[in-house]
């Protein structure tokens, strides 16, 4: 079972954790929502670890607070999840055990959406993941939304991206179809997606691919 902590954004930065398992970073906004989802991930994670529920008091978006914990924390893996997910039975463990094959360093979890082609919720590897972005998960000029997304097509085309559909995490939004995407984190991935995300597809296949795997995953859940 995992530990439980439950910090705000201020003191996520005045300390470090180092831990042996995962550490699963979850930020949030509704601390009843949190706890509640926290003790359900917690429970069914089937492995020991640590999951940092850290409060966005400062509204700093969702990509700053676990590009914040990413760098304010050390372990071999580390997972972005949201207040709002909901888990299978050991999602953890087996997520852990997909990314132990080698060459791997992004296990997208399995969230009822994308069929692993994306990791909206995910384990990472993070020596893999620290050499993307000068030390953060996400790309930092992100928000809220489309870091995952880029990770996932990175992952993808470096032949990084793995996937257990056992390894359940699913978002419980009821309105996530009617909800908005933030339309500056869109405009800033489009422009990001043509230079191949600054050159880390490495190859315009891969570029060419990227809206065909985005289109997929909308028309599966039209």
């Amino acid at each position: 079972m995992l530990a439980i902590e439950m910090i705000s954004s201020s003191q996520l930065k005045d300390g470090r954790y180092d831990i042996n398992g995962p550490i699963v970073v979850m930020p949030f906004i509704d601390a009843a929502m949190a706890r509640r989802a926290a003790q359900q991930l917690a429970a069914r994670a089937g492995c020991k670890g640590l999951l940092l529920a850290v409060h966005d008091d400062h509204r700093e978006g969702f990509v700053s607070l676990i590009n914040g914990a990413f760098a304010a924390t050390q372990s071999q893996s580390f997972a972005y999840v949201a207040q709002d997910a909901f888990a299978g039975r050991y999602w953890l463990a087996l997520a852990h055990a997909a990314l132990s094959v080698p060459g791997a360093g992004l296990a997208a979890l399995n969230d009822g959406k994308w069929a692993g082609r994306m990791a909206s919720f995910g384990l990472v590897r993070r020596r893999w993941a620290q050499s993307l972005y000068d030390g953060c998960l996400f790309h930092p000029e992100y928000h809220s939304h489309y870091g995952d997304t880029e990770l996932s097509l990175i992952a993808q085309a470096q032949g990084a991206l793995c996937y257990d559909p056992n390894a359940v995490l699913v978002e419980v939004d009821w309105r996530k179809d009617q909800s908005q995407i933030n339309p500056a984190d869109k405009s800033l991935f489009d422009r990001r997606l043509k230079s191949g995300f600054d050159n880390r597809l490495n190859a315009p296949a891969a570029v060419r691919a990227a809206p065909q795997i985005l289109q997929a995953g909308q028309r599966d859940n039209s």
